[in-house]
């Protein structure tokens, strides 16, 4: 899985109490600040769009949670898959052992 746009939340993971973003489906993740709306961040094959039009997951990220909204192509599986990928990636060390939630749901406790 690819790992994008760490570079641009570098500075928010110092702070104690970031909030950050990304959109992310089964070939790659995207972050960015939290500042940025989901919809207006574009890379080539990740696009998340309004109604579930596009083929990528939102998700917000605060310290020891990844909070992911629904989109109605992803099953709570398959949303435990990519993310169970994701995290294990190099890229992703700063983030290791983080709670997902889908929906509200937890698909996988924080493990820090």
């Amino acid at each position: 899985m690819k790992v994008l746009g760490l570079e641009s939340i570098s500075m928010d993971l110092e702070a104690s109490g970031y909030f950050v973003k990304c959109i992310v489906n089964s070939e790659a993740a995207v972050f960015f600040p939290g500042t940025i709306q989901h919809r207006d961040v574009k890379q080539e094959g990740v696009s998340y769009e309004d109604g579930y039009l596009g083929n990528a997951m939102a998700a917000t990220i605060t310290p020891t949670v990844m909070d992911v909204r629904f989109h109605r192509n992803y099953t709570d599986d398959l949303v435990r898959s990519i993310f169970s990928s994701l995290l294990q990636s190099h890229d992703m060390k700063w983030a290791s052992g983080f709670a997902v939630r889908y929906q509200g749901r937890t698909l996988s406790e924080a493990n820090l």
